[in-house]
């Protein structure tokens, strides 16, 4: 930003006209928090308290990956299809992965909230004016909407340099359309945003490209033939939207153009469309968002999965509060592994509501502690007929291996650097900054030649694309910083960004039981953790799992999905005397 930079922003009324450009003689510190949307805190803070004697300083520091350093333009994505098909399940999961990730900056916007501004057309225009809004914040800065951009170098520089926002525009939601005539329901599934005709998608590729921003439209089309899936949806339905699709679906069906076949080709489109949540098909897809895009829906499954997270059991450093280093267990994180062994071959290596055999995995960190931690893990060899389910990773497997060791080094805890098996006193003696440091920003703040919580979610970012493709359930062995990412990213809750996934609580000696599925995949953490939170954890050895709470489950129905399970396998290393 030059000096005599002009800022823009919005009135406080909310109109949406700008206040006029004024100029600067002075070099201007942008705020702290405007930037905290494009940089990491620890570097916002660094840029703002830059020296008197700098007169020129950089304003805002180059981009990490985590902070959309590579998305390119800001990006608009169209999800359309036909209703209930998992077009929700698909925006939510991508918008979420996006976030956490890649740092954007995700906004949805909801077809059928556009639906009462007096015409089909201002309709349209209304859910565009919001959606350029968005387009146009950059950092707590907003570009202009018109006037002699070329003379006004700030303004050109929030206009075209990447913003890191995605807008993700979803049709209408069937639960909306259960709830109105079925005339509403016609006008809203048959507003432009929907997508529905290639008319529709052209208005909306003419509309953005006269709109100056430098940004990428996108469609995604989710498309269902497979017999099971369509069950699967048709039951999910509540008994209301059932009802609305059986008396409407011959007019969706005939008043939806699927991309790219009409009497159109679209040919100027992008767009790709996923059918069955197996097969691909992409159309003019280049620049790198696009295809990560292509590449995380391409593991995206709507099956059930189940995760279970465990802390390695207590190390020797842990007694010695030590970080990181490659200990062993002590006396106590034994006895754990050997709980856990127990209840792996109970609890997740088979079903204790039925008794029946289920196929599952295991992964550990190459750390000595996680591989011990899960040593005692039995893995016999079944016979498909034996298992409860059929995945699709058995089509060509006759025998399965029980929790097959994997052995993930991306896993690995958290690397102190310098300051590797040190205790925190140690650190603190040594270099009394990086506390502070940590205060102002513990995600990304690195620790000496070691990595901080943006490193790890990078790295960790391969084995959530591998986790998404598994349909067995699969039991993570891992470290106390890496499990917090884990945990954060598979609870989905938007209220608590990856942000705070430093301060996120990891029981030790408790495993986390977290599912999800196409249809409830917005998870409920566990009650539990609230103990933690007021000092009431872990609980005494007497209400710890025990074989016996395995064999009191059988009969039970199934625990609902979309949720989070603690189970407290003990000891409390306090109270162990071995």
């Amino acid at each position: 930003t030059s000096s005599n930079s002009s800022l823009v922003h919005r009135r406080s009324d909310g109109d949406k006209k700008m206040t006029e450009p004024h100029m600067d003689s002075t070099v201007r510190r942008v705020k702290t928090s405007e930037l905290f949307e494009l940089v990491p805190k620890i570097q916002a803070t660094t840029a703002r308290n830059t020296v008197p004697t700098n007169a020129t300083p950089t304003i805002v520091p180059a981009p990490q990956k985590q902070y959309f350093g590579t998305l390119g333009q800001r990006h608009v994505i169209c999800i359309n299809g036909l209703p209930n098909n998992g077009k929700a399940f698909v925006a939510k999961e991508l918008g979420w992965y996006l976030e956490f990730f890649h740092g954007a900056r995700v906004e949805y916007f909801e077809v059928d909230r556009y639906a009462d501004f007096g015409s089909r057309e201002k309709n349209a225009y209304a859910l565009l004016d919001d959606l350029q809004s968005f387009l146009r914040e950059v950092g707590g800065i907003r570009a202009s909407q018109g006037g002699d951009s070329d003379n006004d170098e700030h303004v050109r520089k929030m206009t075209n340099t990447d913003a890191g926002r995605v807008a993700i525009v979803m049709p209408p939601r069937m639960a909306a359309m259960a709830s109105m005539d079925d005339m509403q329901a016609k006008e809203v599934w048959d507003s432009t945003w929907s997508c529905t005709n290639a008319l529709d998608r052209n208005w909306i590729h003419k509309r953005l490209q006269a709109s100056g921003q430098d940004h990428k439209l996108m469609f995604i089309e989710i498309e269902l033939t497979d017999p099971g899936l369509l069950k699967q949806h048709a039951d999910a339905a509540r008994l209301a939207e059932s009802q609305k699709l059986e008396v409407l679906s011959d007019w969706f069906k005939c008043s939806y153009t699927p991309l790219g076949r009409s009497a159109s080709s679209e040919a100027q489109l992008s767009f790709l469309r996923y059918r069955n949540f197996r097969d691909m098909e992409t159309h003019r897809m280049h620049g790198y968002l696009r295809m990560r895009i292509a590449q995380f829906l391409s593991v995206l499954r709507p099956q059930k999965h189940t995760v279970y997270l465990s802390r390695h059991g207590e190390s020797t450093y842990n007694v010695e509060k030590k970080l990181g280093g490659d200990p062993g267990l002590s006396k106590a994180g034994d006895e754990y592994a050997k709980r856990l062994g127990s209840y792996a071959e109970r609890c997740i290596q088979s079903n204790p509501r039925n008794g029946k055999k289920v196929a599952a995995r295991l992964w550990t960190s190459s750390l000595q502690r996680t591989e011990l931690t899960a040593s005692y893990i039995p893995h016999p060899e079944l016979d498909e007929r034996e298992l409860e389910d059929r995945t699709n990773a058995m089509e060509e497997l006759i025998v399965w291996k029980q929790m097959r060791h994997r052995v993930y080094r991306n896993l690995d805890e958290i690397y102190a650097g310098t300051f590797d098996g040190m205790t925190e006193e140690e650190i603190a003696a040594t270099d009394k900054r990086f506390r502070e440091d940590r205060k102002v920003d513990k995600l990304a703040t690195r620790y000496p030649h070691g990595e901080s919580y943006l490193d790890l979610i990078t790295r960790l970012e391969p084995l959530i694309h591998e986790l998404h493709s598994y349909e067995e359930p699969l039991l993570i062995v891992s470290h106390q910083a890496t499990l917090r990412v884990l945990r954060t990213y598979l609870l989905r809750d938007r209220s608590k960004p990856r942000e705070k996934c430093p301060s996120i609580d990891i029981p030790q000696h408790t495993v986390m039981k977290i599912t999800w599925d196409g249809w409830n995949f917005e998870v409920a953490p566990s009650t539990l953790e609230m103990k933690m939170k007021t000092k009431e954890w872990p609980p005494s050895e007497s209400s710890r799992w025990c074989p016996e709470d395995a064999e009191a489950l059988l009969g039970e129905s199934e625990p609902p999905i979309g949720c989070e399970e603690w189970c407290w396998l003990g000891p409390d290393p306090k109270m162990f005397d071995g």
